[in-house]
Order: structure tokens, then sequence, then C-alpha cells
């Protein structure tokens, strides 16, 4: 009996320290090395299926999907990265209570290999900024002037681990 009873402690304890309270509910993975035209595995986690996953720019959670790229009830999904390249975007996820959660920015890179896209390309009709980490700056430029005063620093930069943060 008494082993009984230190099993289910056991189990108590651990399904107590498995829930992360660091990681929300739901959670997208940030996609990696995107590149146009290419299969991109999608992970994500939640408690409440089925997941609707979408793609918007980067920033605008609120805004319409660019793509939605599907919904199911697994913990994976893979997409045709299907939008136009050296652009900020942000994975979604959106679970059957309505509770929502985004990836970081990733960008789609060109496919190098081609010399026109080998998919249909969704084309938004609204237009983001161009994405600033989709290429290093080549090393001999030197910064433009700026007449404007550099912004204050109110502390470290938030982290970023697979959510999309609001300042």
């Amino acid at each position: 009996m008494q082993l009984a009873s230190l099993f289910i402690a056991i189990v108590a304890v651990v399904s107590v320290f498995a829930q992360d309270p660091a990681v929300p509910d739901p959670s997208i993975n940030t996609p990696f090395g995107v590149i146009q035209c290419q299969p991109v595995q999608l992970t994500f986690s939640g408690t409440a299926p089925p997941f609707v996953i979408t793609i918007v720019y980067a920033g605008e959670v609120a805004s319409s999907p660019l793509v939605t790229v599907g919904t199911t009830s697994d913990n994976h999904m893979t997409w045709t990265a299907n939008l136009p390249t050296n652009v900020n975007y942000t994975a979604l996820i959106r679970d059957s209570v309505g509770r929502m959660n985004g990836s970081a920015p990733f960008v789609i890179f060109p496919d190098t290999s081609v010399a026109t896209p080998t998919c249909p390309v969704v084309t938004p009709t609204t237009s983001p900024a161009p994405a600033t980490s989709a290429a290093p700056a080549p090393a001999s430029s030197a910064p433009a002037p700026s007449s404007a005063p550099a912004p204050a620093s109110s502390g470290p930069a938030p982290a970023i681990r697979g959510r999309v943060v609001f300042w």
C-alpha cells in the first residue's frame, strides 16, 4: 500500500513540474532558414486543439493573415513558403478557445538555385517595410548621417522565446 501512495505522489510531482510556466499555451516555434517555395516544418504545442496556423507581417499580429497555413490537432504542419522574400513575418497559432501566440520574426529568403519562384507566390495587398535582417550590410558601407537623436534606452530589450513581445 505504501508503494502505491509513493507512486501517486511521484506522478503528482512530475505532472506539476512537467508543465513549464515559461512556455505560453499555445506556443509556436520560430521557423529558421526559410527559403521561398520550399517546404517548412512548423512546430507548435498547446492544450486546446485544433490549432489554426497563419502567417502575418511581423509586428502586425492583429491584422488579417497573409496566408492561412491550415488547421490541425497535431503538433506540426508543413507549409510551402509562398510569400515574397526579404520581408519579416510572424507565424501565429490560435487554439480552439481563442488564445493566440506568435513566433519571433523570421525572413523568407529567395531560392538562389532558380531564376523565378517555383510556386504561386501570394501577393499581399499591403506592403511592409523591407526586412532589416535579411542580409548583412556590406563591410565598406558607412551608416547614413542622422540628425535625429538616438532613442533613450529603458533597460535591456525583452527576451523573445517563441512568442510576440509587446512594449
